[in-house]
């Protein structure tokens, strides 16, 4: 009688039948044991078919499932070959551990070993299901283990005789596709290159660059008393200066795709946990097909990055540099297994929006840009996407920024102890409402003191950028579009943040176009405009508006020569946000309530909230948005209703 059948016969409780089997308790028959060089091989074998497994899951789950999650932005571009070596050094690990007992201990190292194969098994597959939480899998890979190593141990002979025939060819498998997938990733911008067409002769090069986070009012371009912007006011008296851009979103994903697709974000596919789909062209993808070498560098790795498909059409698309490194610890890292032994080890597998020690500064995308200037085909016009995040949150700017203002020119330690007596003061309920005031005026001012200094330092790093294409000679034959894709409040409307409303704040963002060299005087436009427009417009001035698949108007009609007006009684700039239901129902915090549309004109702008609510504001004679005409003029709002549903429809 073999030990499972000896061990099912036992009438004593079945939690001690299961603790002696795994333990080893009793003889093995030596019909079943393997042996330590068998549990080495089957283990090897056991690695390679779980990496498979793994592999198979996660591919079907990028290809099938629509929904995205944080975790799977973490995605190194070589994970086919990872996946299934994590696994092979990790069961490899772990044979070589049990097959050293079993010379130690003979008899007793086997059963253990096909319970923690068979678990193993389990729990790679599970945890690689992006949307089941890891405790559930835990559990159901004990239950797989369980139920099912009596069978692997009662066949492991076979098993391990398999393993030795068929070890070497998955062997040998696996080091192919690691070359397979080394080549194709190493060579990939160069087969792009060599599959475009010819481009035409005189086009310009496009440079598009977008500061994450950065709102109009806080630049010295717009009229902040404080020196933010020398730099951009230095190439806005070169080129156009929009003075009321709006953005088409107050959040970073749907205000991107708008800018790649000119489409309104209610026409596209994004959201929190989905990209942009293929059915609408983006600018990278037109001007690929024009012939551009296309390159992109963000260093907003979550809602720039390549899974939610901004990567359309770009030869070279950089989120994470983590992405394209090959090591044992990334390879390590791809494997479901591999992640929980690495927290095991102490080592983080979250990746927050808030970690400004392991972001991309504005020098490094600046020196991956230019580097990428330098060895691109000088015979092909060239379209570069550069996403600047150190104007984000938490609003620290790097320590080689030297424009510091207010607070912010303090010490890390003398932030931090303002901080502490602040929140003290706040939490203390015998606290006077003056001091709680103060302490929340001191909050205030520490973060926007940050925010401004980390924008000041972006302006320098565009300054820096233009100067290394002017001494490469290629300035005087690039467009430069400068420009933000939302902004920020710091609590003037009673809350902190982005994505929440579309007041002024949020949607107001600077616009700098800067013309190849002698297209254009200088020129500031004031009327409102949408950054919903830059992809008509980049077509327009790079000779190829008459092929533009684009919706929007080209923003060149408002600095050309013979342009109308870029607004007028029928026109209006729309901004959308949808119900932001990840954030608490918040009275005054409107995305938290329901969804939210607005349109902007000359004089005024009208909101229509998703629950019925409506807000009208003049403009001019309120421009922070304080008082609702409609609580006393609600027929006002009659003819912008019909200019809201009329944008919406463009």
């Amino acid at each position: 009688m073999d030990d499972l059948a000896r061990i099912q016969a036992d009438p004593r409780p079945a939690r001690g039948r299961l603790r002696r089997l795994i333990s080893g308790e009793g003889d093995s028959s030596p019909a079943s044991a393997v042996g330590p060089k068998g549990l080495l091989l089957l283990a090897l074998w056991s690695g390679l078919v779980t990496g498979a497994v793994e592999l198979t899951l996660v591919l079907l789950q990028r290809g099938l499932v629509a929904r995205i999650s944080l975790e799977s932005l973490r995605t190194n571009r070589h994970v086919a070959w990872m996946i299934p070596a994590a696994d092979l050094l990790i069961f490899g690990a772990a044979g070589l551990l049990f097959a050293g007992w079993e010379r130690r201990r003979p008899g007793r190292a086997q059963a253990p070993a096909c319970f923690a194969i068979a678990a193993g098994f389990a729990l790679a597959a599970f945890w690689s299901v992006e949307w089941l939480h890891s405790a559930a899998g835990v559990a159901i890979a004990a239950a797989v283990g369980v139920k099912t190593f009596g069978w692997l141990n009662e066949h492991a002979v076979r098993m391990a005789a398999l393993a030795r025939r068929t070890l070497p060819w998955m062997g040998a498998g696996l080091i192919g596709l690691t070359i397979a997938v080394a080549a194709s990733v190493a060579s990939g911008e160069r087969r792009s290159w060599a599959a475009l067409p010819a481009a035409a002769k005189g086009r310009p090069n496009v440079l598009l660059i977008v500061m994450d986070d950065v709102r109009a009012e806080s630049l010295s371009l717009h009229g902040n008393a404080r020196p933010t912007a020398p730099r951009l006011e230095e190439i806005a008296g070169r080129g156009v200066r929009f003075d009321s851009a709006r953005s088409a979103a107050p959040w970073t994903l749907p205000s991107h795709a708008s800018m790649f697709t000119g489409q309104w974000p209610h026409n596209l596919s994004v959201d929190w946990t989905h990209g942009l789909d293929a059915r609408q062209p983006t600018l990278a993808g037109v001007l690929a097909g024009e012939g551009y070498a296309t390159a992109g560098f963000v260093a907003n790795t979550y809602y720039c990055n390549a899974r939610y498909g901004l990567d359309r059409g770009f030869a070279r698309y950089e989120d994470y540099l983590e992405n394209e490194a090959v090591s044992l610890f990334e390879t390590v890292r791809s494997a479901s297994l591999g992640k929980g032994l690495l927290q095991l080890l102490g080592y983080s597998m979250r990746f927050t929006t808030a970690d400004a020690d392991t972001r991309k500064s504005a020098a490094t995308i600046n020196a991956h840009a230019l580097d990428w200037v330098d060895h691109r085909p000088a015979d092909r016009p060239f379209f570069l996407f550069l996403n600047y995040y150190d104007a984000h949150g938490p609003f620290l700017p790097p320590k080689d920024a030297t424009r510091r203002f207010g607070l912010c020119g303090l010490s890390e330690r003398e932030q931090v102890e303002i901080l502490k007596r602040a929140h003290e003061t706040l939490a203390n309920p015998s606290a006077s409402a003056e001091d709680k005031d103060r302490a929340r005026q001191q909050v205030r001012d520490l973060k926007r003191d940050g925010y401004e200094s980390c924008i000041a330092y972006l302006d320098d790093q565009v300054g820096r950028l233009i100067d290394g294409l002017r001494s490469r000679g290629v300035l005087d034959e690039t467009l430069v579009i400068i420009t933000s894709d939302h902004g920020e409040h710091f609590e003037e409307r009673g809350f902190y943040g982005h994505g929440l409303s579309l007041y002024r704040r949020e949607i107001h963002v600077p616009l700098v176009i800067l013309p190849p060299s002698g297209e254009v005087g200088r020129r500031v436009v004031p009327e409102p405009v949408s950054l919903r427009d830059i992809p008509a417009t980049v077509l327009e001035m790079a000779g190829l508006g008459g092929r533009s698949p684009f919706p929007g108007r080209p923003l060149t009609r408002c600095f050309r020569p013979g342009a109308g007006p870029p607004s007028g009684p029928g026109t209006a700039v729309l901004s959308e946000v949808g119900h932001q239901t990840t954030v608490a129902p918040t009275p005054g915090v409107p995305a938290s309530l329901s969804s939210v549309q607005a349109v902007t004109t000359d004089h005024d702008v009208y909101m229509r909230n998703g629950d019925g609510r409506e807000e009208l504001y003049d403009r001019r004679a309120d421009p922070d948005e304080t008082r609702n005409r409609l609580e006393g003029e609600a027929a006002a709002a009659g003819p912008l209703r019909g200019l809201l549903e009329r944008a919406r429809e463009e």
